[in-house]
């Protein structure tokens, strides 16, 4: 093994090892709950582990189906919880670490591919995606994925090993239609392929040209259509039969939406779009970035100075090797590797489209996680050129070696900045913890204790919005090899309410149901309004036997017990129906 392979191992090992670190270290205690959109994963995971495959599940207007299956295998064999969610997304960026570096290095070398991992693996951003729980977090893995693959496909061909050549095209092909069972703005990706593909069309007029990649690359084509039918069938089929799962949310939160123009746009298409194009393109470099914690560090843009610095960098020397991409075909040039500068302006442009055709809840770092693979790949690749240009400025000697640790102590600065807004200031926020209404995880730890310390009694009453119960749900199931009952379909609809550990109430009228001597009732951080409601109509008949709070000093539950039968004060009930 020579020198620089050694080195060049050496340096992915790192890479990965510095991604398993910012991905896995502590997860067991953060991100501290469920939000019921990720508790909402689990109900499904529970349903494939009772034996109900599919390659779609309609709950929350429909989602992709592959996360799901790695979640339910967490669960399977860790058992139901907070973590064993997160820990199939953490997996998930660590392998889009690794993935990155591939789909980096056939175009542009150990260098660019190194710097590029290294970026990804502390991103503030994607290390936040990548411990929250959401299967969007699968769009960079099988985007950088059928890049390499398409790489060293094309490498092999040039190499003349055919064989290689043969495989990676079958796994490039099948990561391509993979793609399609993460998340609805992979879509895309048809019409990057399809731009490339008209390109080479283009090129194959001029007389010189002529079809000589469809010559070569011919049965690689071919087989990789294969591998993609083969892949996407169960997918396919299933829209096939279910035509409107197809769609999903995407209409209620696009620009179109005639409420969101309103709201953001003055009333006209044009001017939602404005909006959220500059939201959007605004998050990566100034401003607040995604204020929304499960997102991204709320208050700091999605690209740490540095990466966002080579990023502009790597855009503009994309938009400079597409045009001589474009010259060398107009000359009648046959490119191979350069046809990744214009792949990778249509994937940033084709990523970017699902984003700015949204207007709710801009900016939006959950949407925008499908241009996480080109900005990092083209941000790596500019720093190694610039590294590169810097050293031949320098000349050799002191002046090199001093050039080389300035450029080690930016990296190294850049990691701590990312890991010092993550685990010191996002872990530290009570505004994180509500955004993952860790509430709800104390919420279900205490019914889970009551249902084991009193076997008999009768269930618990737990006062929580209908949106929110999903995540109570998920982590009070009894799970005991297969499910015990079947989860809902939606957040609605329990049919398995015989087999709960609570008794559910809605908030808006749980002052109504007084409780029986013995009974006990709970509420959640964000239903104290209605335990105060609550304890003015019944405070003669309860006592207070659970006050918890969080280290923040805010009251994340309080739970109360009959002394005796309930009966409302006087007037009380008729006093909150008229506030009603």
């Amino acid at each position: 093994m020579n020198k620089r392979l050694l080195l060049e191992i050496c340096g992915v090992v790192g890479v990965v090892a510095l991604a398993l670190m910012f991905r896995f270290y502590d997860i067991q205690h953060y991100p501290p709950g469920l939000f019921p959109d990720q508790a909402a994963n689990g109900e499904d995971a529970l349903l494939i582990l009772d034996g109900d495959w599919r390659p779609f599940y309609e709950r929350g207007n429909g989602r992709e189906a592959l996360f799901f299956y790695a979640q339910a295998l967490s669960i399977k064999y860790l058992g139901i919880g907070v973590w064993q969610m997160f820990a199939v997304s953490a997996a998930v960026g660590v392998l889009t670490v690794l993935a990155t570096y591939f789909a980096t290095r056939p175009f542009f070398g150990r260098l660019a591919a190194l710097l590029a991992a290294f970026f990804l693996a502390t991103s503030y951003w994607h290390v936040t995606l990548s411990r929250t729980g959401f299967r969007a977090i699968q769009i960079p893995l099988f985007v950088a994925a059928f890049t390499a693959f398409t790489g060293y496909t094309i490498q092999s061909v040039k190499k003349k090993q055919l064989t290689a050549s043969y495989i990676y095209a079958a796994l490039a092909g099948a990561a391509f239609t993979g793609g399609f069972y993460t998340y609805i703005a992979y879509r895309v990706m048809i019409g990057v392929v399809l731009g490339v593909f008209v390109l080479l069309l283009l090129a194959a007029i001029h007389p010189k040209i002529g079809f000589p990649h469809f010559k070569r690359y011919g049965a690689h084509i071919i087989i990789a259509i294969i591998a993609g039918l083969i892949t996407f069938a169960p997918l396919g089929w299933y829209f096939i039969e279910h035509p409107d799962a197809f769609i999903g949310r995407a209409g209620q939160v696009s620009v179109f939406n005639k409420q969101l123009q309103e709201e953001f746009g003055g009333g006209t298409l044009t001017g939602t779009l404005l909006y959220s194009t500059e939201e959007t393109l605004k998050s990566f470099f100034t401003g607040q970035g995604d204020i929304n914690w499960r997102h991204n560090v709320a208050g700091y843009p999605l690209l740490n100075p540095l990466v966002g610095l080579m990023f502009l960098l790597g855009l503009i020397w994309t938009l400079h090797g597409t045009v001589q991409v474009a010259l060398s075909l107009i000359r009648g040039k046959e490119v191979h590797l350069g046809m990744i500068y214009p792949y990778f302006l249509l994937v940033l442009f084709g990523m970017l489209l699902p984003v700015i055709t949204t207007a709710e809840g801009m900016p939006h770092g959950l949407r925008s996680v499908g241009l996480i693979a080109p900005i990092f790949i083209l941000a790596g690749t500019a720093a190694a050129v610039s590294y590169r240009w810097v050293l031949r400025w320098v000349g050799k000697g002191l002046p090199r070696s001093l050039a080389s640790g300035v450029v080690i102590g930016l990296l190294i600065l850049s990691a701590v900045y990312d890991g010092v807004l993550y685990f010191g200031i996002t872990r530290n926020d009570s505004g994180a913890a509500y955004a993952y209404r860790a509430d709800l995880t104390d919420v279900s730890n205490y019914i889970n204790q009551y249902k084991k310390d009193h076997p008999n009694e009768t269930r618990p009453y737990l006062v929580l919005d209908k949106f929110s119960i999903q995540t109570v749900h998920f982590l009070t199931h009894t799970l005991s090899g297969n499910t015990s009952f079947p989860p809902p379909h939606d957040y609605q609809d329990h049919p398995d309410e015989a087999e709960h550990l609570y008794t559910y109430l809605n908030p808006v009228d749980s002052y109504l149901t007084p409780l029986k001597a013995g009974e006990v009732i709970i509420f959640t951080q964000s239903t104290l309004p209605d335990a105060d409601k609550y304890q003015q109509t019944y405070g003669n008949s309860l006592e207070l036997i659970e006050s918890r709070h969080n280290r923040w000093h805010q009251e994340i539950m309080r739970v109360y017990r009959a002394v005796k039968d309930g009966t409302p004060k006087a007037n009380q009930v008729e006093e909150f129906n008229l506030d009603a």
